[in-house]
């Protein structure tokens, strides 16, 4: 697992979004399949937070769009306006992977408790379009992970004339999502769901600096 000065070397890097190849790391992202129709993948942000699907923008928000022009000239527009989200990672303990089908398997060892405290395991496993990995932790460590609905991915928008990019968590429920920013600081303990420190999110970052193509 990278360590704290790595995890901020990543995420600084994505800072400026102009290295970023948006249009292919959105058809990259795409082939990772958690989340179904390709379209989910990038979502179009309004002021307050909202979100709109480019299917939703077009009128009929239950149609298959395909990740074609018109896909990417509202994307284009939509980034000049409130930016967009694109979806990178997914965590979640209640999937079933075979382990020959992960490239790595990590079994947390920092613990804070003595031994005998602990008792129930918890297997998560992480999920972008380039790799798949689990993670095994104590569930007494009090490690937070995302929900059943939520992903990781990273927003990006203009910021006194330039692209800017950081990470977030998406939280969707009954068709309405809200976002929570993973700050560069560290004023989160490594428990914390937003924390930098925090092992799952350590690893999920790692995983996304390998999925974002870059120009």
């Amino acid at each position: 697992m990278i360590g704290n000065e790595e995890v901020m070397r990543i995420t600084r890097k994505f800072e400026n979004a102009e290295n970023i190849d948006i249009k292919k790391t959105i058809e990259k992202a795409a082939t990772a399949g958690y989340l179904g129709e390709e379209h989910f993948y990038c979502t179009v942000l309004e002021e307050g937070g909202l979100t709109h699907t480019v299917p939703e923008i077009l009128g009929d928000m239950y149609k298959s769009q395909p990740l074609d022009n018109l896909y990417f000239d509202i994307i284009s527009k939509a980034l000049d306006l409130d930016g967009i989200y694109i979806s990178l990672a997914y965590c979640t303990y209640q999937l079933n992977v075979p382990d020959e089908d992960c490239s790595e398997i990590i079994e947390y060892d920092d613990y804070d408790l003595d031994e005998d405290e602990y008792e129930y395991l918890v297997e998560y496993t992480l999920i972008t379009s380039d790799d798949i990995k689990k993670f095994i932790v104590f569930a007494e460590e009090g490690i937070a992970s995302p929900g059943r609905t939520d992903d990781v991915g990273i927003i990006i928008n203009i910021i006194d004339g330039k692209y800017e990019a950081y990470f977030a968590l998406r939280s969707t429920d009954q068709c309405m999502s809200s976002f929570r920013v993973i700050p560069l600081k560290d004023s989160y303990q490594k428990e914390h769901i937003l924390s930098l420190k925090n092992p799952i999110n350590k690893l999920l970052i790692e995983m996304i600096d390998k999925t974002v193509v870059l120009k």
